[in-house]
């Protein structure tokens, strides 16, 4: 963990979870951090504990491209650079797939997969002018186990 003082690490769905505890982490290693979420009052609270000199906090919807460029922009303009984009934000619908629920499966979509690519296209210009820069895509256990009525379930629903 050397490495990660004096890094600059934005990171999106940091308002609870593993981006908060992340977030925690980083900044007793000497990383100064900038947190994304919808709620500011978690977002705040986190600031308020960890530093106001060590994490900035901008209200972000991750589905939103033009929103995570100005989250990624802000990361910038705050501390001069963003060495690391953390995609961390992400949602879970836990309804079986029979029952349809058409709006969550595209809120998963917009969230978890639209959201890492907006915020690596944000993310992309400022790490090429800078010569250097990381991303860390973030992924449930959800994504590598199966079950069924789950959408990587692959066997026949049961009767």
């Amino acid at each position: 963990m050397e490495n990660v003082s004096g890094k600059i690490i934005a990171i999106t769905g940091g308002s609870s979870g593993l981006g908060a505890e992340a977030a925690r982490h980083l900044v007793n290693a000497g990383a100064r951090v900038v947190l994304g979420a919808r709620r500011m009052d978690r977002l705040e609270a986190i600031a308020d504990e960890l530093g106001r000199e060590h994490v900035a906090v901008r209200k972000l919807d991750v589905t939103d491209r033009e929103d995570v460029k100005a989250f990624v922009d802000f990361v910038v303009e705050t501390f001069g650079r963003v060495d690391v984009l953390i995609n961390n934000a992400g949602i879970m619908p836990l309804s079986p797939l029979e029952m349809g629920r058409v709006d969550e499966w595209d809120q998963a979509i917009d969230v978890n997969i639209k959201g890492v690519l907006y915020g690596i296209h944000a993310a992309l210009p400022h790490f090429k002018a800078q010569k250097g820069g990381q991303f860390i895509n973030v992924s449930s256990v959800a994504g590598h186990r199966v079950g069924k009525g789950n959408a990587v379930y692959a066997s026949p629903l049961e009767a």
